[in-house]
């Protein structure tokens, strides 16, 4: 839905007009969830299964030879209750938590911004998953909540992996079906004697995709400074983090098969461990809707009876081009030692975490979503 400012926002508040184009966006997103812990039944009404509830702001300016100023606010809410998005990252104070930037982009050179963004490490799986990294994905259970886990970063409490403050976001234009991208985002930590860092929590990532017709790949290398150890992970002492990820995906016409794999390089130690995480995928249409099947399996390298696996089906059907209702069910599989749980995805309700390590979950359920 596109509004113009000129007269709602500019004219009123200073008299004067600007040529921007501006669009008021969002999705609100409820779903009903059955949750077994190994024979625990429990159930709740939550927030953000199809994807995370937000609205935002986004628009352009015309500038000069196909040049544009750019920018992006959006907000993250719960709507079984009203609040601003939870997180790990204790971003309920937040106003525009999910994204906050503003920048320049050109046909020519592509583009630049500055702000609180996604990395191209979140980007690479998002972009390539079968529920777009949301409730169904069986990998959500080794994204959250905490370091060792491919999205959690090394302290979660401080902020994740999906996006970060303070970054800067290069994305080149396209050049033969490849696109580039750089992304650094600064820590800003203070350090124990009161002083600011210049290293800690730093964060920078490339990434390199190629589309061609029915086939994208993506590749993505993020390297973390470590933040200093904090309330939450005082035994830390490693130093730094390296994530690996390669993902693709290829339209058959009757299906869309897709593959994600990462490795995290967290010094083999126990607050930053080194993990692998391999799914596979496919989306089918099916009875006017999509099946979506997902089959994860997560190993950890440096805890003994610590593996997982997890499988997730959803079925999609679109009433318009607004409204979806989704059906679905997730199984996850724990080790003795391994305590994962069923994610429904960023910015969603609390999860039903996993009662005892080595406890199995399955959950059914079934939502509506709605974009306006």
């Amino acid at each position: 839905m596109k509004k113009s400012l000129i007269a709602l926002v500019c004219a009123l508040a200073t008299g004067a007009v600007y040529a921007a184009d501006v669009e008021v966006y969002g999705a609100v997103d409820a779903y009903l969830a059955v949750n077994n812990d190994d024979g625990n039944v429990s159930s709740a009404l939550s927030s953000g299964g199809s994807t995370g509830n937000y609205f935002g702001f986004q628009g352009s300016e015309d500038l000069w030879d196909g040049t544009q100023a750019v920018f992006k606010l959006e907000a993250g809410f719960l709507v079984d209750d009203g609040t601003f998005a939870q997180s790990y990252a204790g971003n309920t104070d937040r106003l525009f938590h999910r994204e906050a930037w503003v920048g320049l982009r050109s046909a020519d050179f592509g583009q630049i911004s500055f702000g609180r963004q996604y990395t191209p490490h979140f980007l690479t799986w998002a972009m390539t998953d079968a529920n777009g990294l949301s409730l169904g994905t069986a990998a959500g259970a080794f994204f959250y909540p905490s370091a060792a886990a491919t999205m959690g970063g090394d302290d979660p409490t401080l902020d994740d992996l999906v996006r970060r403050n303070n970054s800067v976001f290069y994305a080149s234009p396209n050049l033969a079906g490849f696109t580039l991208m750089a992304y650094g985002a600064l820590g800003e930590h203070t350090k124990a004697d009161g002083t600011q860092s210049n290293s800690q929590g730093n964060v920078y990532n490339l990434a390199l995709n190629y589309a061609n017709g029915p086939l994208f790949v993506m590749g993505s290398v993020l390297y973390q400074d470590l933040a200093q150890p904090s309330e939450n992970r005082k035994d830390q002492t490693a130093d730094h983090a390296v994530y690996y990820e390669l993902a693709g995906i290829y339209d058959f016409g009757f299906t869309k098969a897709a593959v994600q794999l990462e490795y995290k390089d967290g010094n083999g130690t126990a607050e930053s461990p080194d993990i692998f995480v391999g799914q596979i995928g496919a989306t089918t249409p099916c009875f006017g809707g999509r099946i979506n099947t997902t089959l994860a399996y997560l190993h950890d390298y440096d805890k003994a009876d610590a593996d997982a696996y997890s499988f997730g089906i959803r079925y999609d059907y679109d009433f318009s081009k607004q409204t979806m209702a989704y059906v679905g069910f997730v199984a996850l599989i724990n080790e003795d030692k391994s305590g994962r749980s069923i994610e429904a995805g960023p910015d969603s309700s609390n999860h039903f975490a996993v009662e005892a390590l080595g406890n199995d979950q399955q959950q059914f359920f079934v939502g509506l979503r709605h974009r306006f």
